[in-house]
């Protein structure tokens, strides 16, 4: 018994270190996909007396406000991007039609599923109540 509660525990251990271990992973992951990183750390230098604090920031440049040709290359730039989206959204219309026929074919099958299990579960009660 004493055996038997220590290899479950062992492998009840294993098993949750696993999980964990793939959580983290699936965070890094997440992150990674979407670029989000710290922006902003602190670092401490005990050393040197005169530098307490000390910030890193990300290498991000920022950019001077538009001047009139520039904000007007980039209303033409943001025009075209909104035609480019708005072609983008017509070709997924297309799309969106074999996914209504899909939900319809799931819904078709859910049906067919439960009406068969129905049927079988209530056969199965009439012959133990027989």
């Amino acid at each position: 018994m004493t055996k038997f509660l220590l290899k479950t525990f062992f492998v009840l251990t294993i098993l949750l270190f696993g999980v964990v271990f793939g959580i983290h992973q699936a965070n890094e992951g997440t992150l990674s996909l979407f670029g989000k990183k710290e922006a902003e750390q602190t670092v401490t230098a005990p050393s040197s007396p005169s530098i307490e604090k000390q910030e890193v920031r990300d290498e991000k440049k920022t950019v001077p406000p538009p001047e009139n040709e520039q904000s007007t290359q980039e209303r033409v730039k943001t025009t075209q991007e909104l035609q480019e989206k708005q072609q983008l959204a017509a070709d997924v219309g297309a799309f969106n039609f074999y996914s209504e026929l899909g939900s319809n074919i799931g819904e078709l099958l859910e049906l067919i599923v439960y009406h068969t299990v129905s049927a079988i579960t209530g056969i199965i009660h009439g012959w133990l109540n027989n």
